[in-house]
């Protein structure tokens, strides 16, 4: 059999992979699970390899079956989205659009804007995902993500949004009991509030710019809380727990209400900026353009 004829079982083998159940595959594809067994099976002998373990109550992927997953997967994805926009080039921008953006980012700047977006484009469906962490775009799924840092991919298309600078904060009432330092060594035994990425699980370091313009880095000597979440940062920061380093743009509402004092400004630093990123601009779907153009146009981030 032909290469190309088999791609005929590639649904069948991704939906069973992804749900690891040929009765959840078969729901989805809206067919029955003997059909979709059957398909799998016969995949699995043109390939000359095994795809599942099989046992009486559950299913999972071999190691062949979890490397092939991986490059079908993709390959499955960009031809699903050639299909899609051929037959969609001059058509209204619709369906389900599945984005991810950090969470504080998203409920201080993105969130405000999804009502105005429905009411542009009322035949996408908005799949919001709010979090902190990097993803990977084609394996996930998404068709949008932001932020400033993601999985590497040379297929990936990344669009600045806005600039990043960090803010060392804290709020009135612990600079009032502790003073307020006027260079990172000051910060001493003054309580601190650190970072946890939930991308690697590492504690985020804390970094300033000297005098000379170059990084140095602090190591707090007083952590007494530690977050996996930008927001509890802010918030905890604001109760006066202790002293937080975060990205401005996240603590801007912070500040304005007067919950925080962002302190040691000459010493800050800017991050990566903040970017949008999409799948290759090749076939690039109607809803993907339309979200991307929409967001350019209206966000509107105070540094």
């Amino acid at each position: 059999m032909d290469n190309l004829e088999l791609t005929k079982y590639l649904p069948a083998f991704l939906k069973t992979a992804s749900a690891l159940s040929f009765s959840q595959a078969a729901r989805e594809l809206e067919v029955t699970p003997a059909a979709v067994s059957k398909s799998v099976k016969a995949l699995e002998s043109h390939l000359g390899v095994r795809l599942f373990h099989r046992t009486t109550h559950a299913l999972s992927l071999t190691e062949d079956g979890e490397v092939f997953y991986r490059s079908a997967y993709p390959a499955a994805h960009q031809l699903n989205l050639l299909f899609e926009n051929t037959r969609n080039l001059k058509t209204t921008a619709k369906g389900r659009l599945k984005v991810t953006v950090p969470e504080g980012f998203g409920k201080l700047y993105i969130l405000p804007l999804v009502g105005k977006f429905i009411e542009q484009y009322p035949e996408i469906e908005l799949d919001l995902h709010l979090g902190d962490r990097a993803v990977d775009l084609v394996e996930e799924g998404f068709d949008v993500a932001m932020g400033n840092r993601i999985a590497d991919d040379v297929n990936i298309v990344a669009r600045k949004l806005t600039n990043v600078k960090i803010s060392c904060v804290a709020s009135p009432s612990l600079l009032e009991k502790y003073g307020t330092p006027t260079s990172p060594e000051e910060i001493g035994d003054i309580p601190c509030v650190l970072f946890r990425s939930a991308t690697t699980s590492k504690i985020l370091k804390w970094y300033f710019v000297n005098a000379d313009g170059e990084l140095q880095l602090y190591e707090p000597a007083n952590p007494v809380v530690t977050v996996n979440n930008v927001e509890s940062l802010c918030e905890l920061a604001s109760y006066g727990v202790g002293i937080s380093v975060v990205a401005t743009l996240q603590a801007s509402e912070y500040i304005k209400a007067g919950k925080l004092v962002s302190i040691l400004p000459e010493f800050n630093l800017e991050l990566p900026p903040l970017r949008i990123y999409y799948a290759s601009r090749d076939n690039l779907p109607a809803k993907v353009r339309a979200f991307i153009d929409f967001i350019v146009e209206h966000l509107q981030v105070e540094l």
